[in-house]
C-alpha cells in the first residue's frame, strides 16, 4: 500500500507520523515544494522575523526520525496534476507517483499585489526565505508599511516596533480584524498598536507604489496621503493552493471540500489550510487556517487509514502574539454574537470575553488569560461532546 502526501508543511508532516505510528503497513510518501525540512510557520512572522529565533527553533522533524518512521521525503518539487482513474500525481520534475490513499495537505499561498511586482523591498510572508528577507528591512529607525490590518499583518507590525520601525498600516475595512474578531476587541488589540506608536490609515488602499532600482521610498493613498516607506509586508489574505487540481474532479470552492471526516474523493483526503471539512456542529463547511485544527484533521484521516481511533475533530482554538500580550480564541467564531466582556483586568493586562448566541455559549476569547480561559473551554467542549453524539 502507498499512502502519498503532498505538502510538507505541519499538516503533511502531521499525517506522515500519524500514520507511521499507528501502524500502517506500507510506504510512505511526503512530497515538498521548498527545500527545507517541514518547519512551522506561525513563528515566522514574530521569532524567526525579530531574529531571536533561528530555522532550528522552527524545524519540525530531522532526517533521521523521518527515517526511522520509514517516512520517505522528496523536497524541492511541487504537485502539477492528478490523475484519479490511475491513482497517479504528476510533479513539475516529470515524475508520476502511483499512491493507493492521497492526503493533500499543499496549504495556502499569499494574496500578492501584481503593482508590487519588482520590488525587493515589498514582500509577502510565507515561507521560511520571506521571513529572512523581510528581516534585513527591520532595522531601527527605518519606515515600514503594513498593507492588512489581519492577524499577519498586525504580528509583523508589533514585530517591527519591536525592532525600532516607524510603522504605518493601510487597511481597506473600517478597524482591525474586521470580520474575524467582534469590533470591541479588535479595538482593544488596535489601542494596543497605537499606543506603540503604530499609526493607522483605515478605509485607504495603495494607488502608488515609488520605487527606485527595485527599493521602496514611498506610497500614495487613496486618499493623496504620501507615506515614507522603506519596506512594505503585504499581509492581505491567502488562497488555497489548489491550481494543480484543475480537472481533477473533485469539489474545490474556497479549497478542497470534504466531508466530516477529510474525505475529498475516493481514497483521496485532504487536510490543514487547503482543506474545506465539513463541521457538524454548525451544519457547514468550514475552512480552518488553525494549526491545531491541521494536526486534528490529520490524526482523524490517519485512523481512518489504519482502522483505529482517534478523537473527533475539536473546536477550532487559535492564538496570536502581539507585544506582550498573547489573544487565545476557542470556538467558532461569530462577529454578530452576543459579547460579554466576563474579565476586565486592565492593571494585569488580562480579558476574557464570552460569546452566546440565543443564549448558548459558542466561543470564549482571553488576552493573557490562559488559566481564566479554562472553564469556558471545557464547557465548550463538553457541550461540542453531547452535539456530536446527538
Amino acid at each position: 500500500m502507498k499512502a502519498l502526501i503532498i505538502g510538507a508543511g505541519a499538516a503533511g508532516l502531521a499525517a506522515a507520523e500519524a500514520l507511521a505510528e499507528r501502524g500502517w503497513d506500507g510506504n510512505i510518501t511526503l512530497v515538498g515544494a521548498e527545500n527545507h525540512l517541514p518547519y512551522d510557520r506561525p513563528p515566522l512572522s514574530k521569532a524567526l522575523l525579530s531574529g531571536s529565533a533561528e530555522f532550528d527553533f522552527v524545524r519540525l522533524c530531522t532526517h533521521e526520525e523521518l527515517a526511522d518512521n520509514n517516512i520517505t521525503l522528496v523536497l524541492g518539487t511541487s504537485a502539477v496534476r492528478m490523475d484519479s482513474t490511475h491513482q497517479t500525481v504528476e510533479l513539475d520534475d516529470g515524475t508520476n507517483l502511483e499512491y493507493d490513499k492521497l492526503i493533500i495537505a499543499t496549504g495556502v499561498d499569499a494574496r500578492q499585489l501584481p503593482a508590487t511586482e519588482g520590488i525587493d523591498s515589498a514582500i509577502s510572508l510565507r515561507t521560511f526565505e520571506d521571513s529572512m528577507k523581510f528581516r534585513e528591512e527591520l532595522q531601527s529607525g527605518r519606515d515600514v508599511l503594513v498593507v492588512g490590518a489581519g492577524f499577519i499583518g498586525l504580528e509583523v507590525a508589533a514585530t517591527a516596533v519591536s525592532k525600532g520601525c516607524k510603522v504605518h498600516v493601510v487597511e481597506p475595512a473600517t478597524g482591525v480584524l474586521y470580520g474575524k474578531f467582534p469590533a470591541v476587541l479588535s479595538d482593544r488589540i488596535q489601542e494596543s498598536h497605537e499606543e506603540k506608536g503604530v499609526e493607522f490609515h483605515f478605509g485607504q488602499v495603495v494607488e502608488t507604489w515609488n520605487a527606485a532600482d527595485s527599493k521602496l521610498e514611498s506610497v500614495v493613498l487613496s486618499d493623496g496621503t504620501v507615506l515614507r516607506a522603506d519596506a512594505a509586508l503585504v499581509g492581505i489574505g491567502t488562497l488555497p493552493a489548489t491550481s494543480w487540481l484543475e480537472g481533477s474532479g473533485l469539489i474545490v470552492e474556497n479549497g478542497i471540500v470534504c466531508d466530516a471526516r477529510g474525505i475529498a474523493g475516493d481514497n483521496i483526503y485532504a487536510i490543514g489550510d487547503v482543506s474545506n471539512w465539513f463541521h457538524p456542529i454548525i451544519g457547514e463547511n468550514r475552512r480552518i487556517e488553525h494549526r491545531l485544527s491541521a494536526a486534528e484533521q490529520a490524526q482523524i484521516v490517519a485512523a481512518q487509514l489504519t482502522g483505529t481511533d482517534t478523537a473527533p475533530l475539536d473546536l477550532p482554538f487559535f492564538w496570536t502574539d502581539q507585544y506582550q500580550e498573547k489573544w487565545q480564541a476557542y470556538g467558532y467564531i461569530d462577529c454578530e454574537a452576543d459579547i460579554e466582556i466576563v474579565l476586565d483586568d486592565r492593571e494585569n493586562n488580562k480579558l476574557v470575553a464570552v460569546l452566546r448566541k440565543d443564549g448558548q455559549l459558542e466561543a470564549v476569547i482571553g488576552k493573557n488569560a490562559i488559566k481564566q480561559l479554562m472553564p469556558y473551554r471545557r464547557e465548550l467542549k463538553q457541550a461540542s461532546t453531547v452535539q456530536l453524539i446527538q
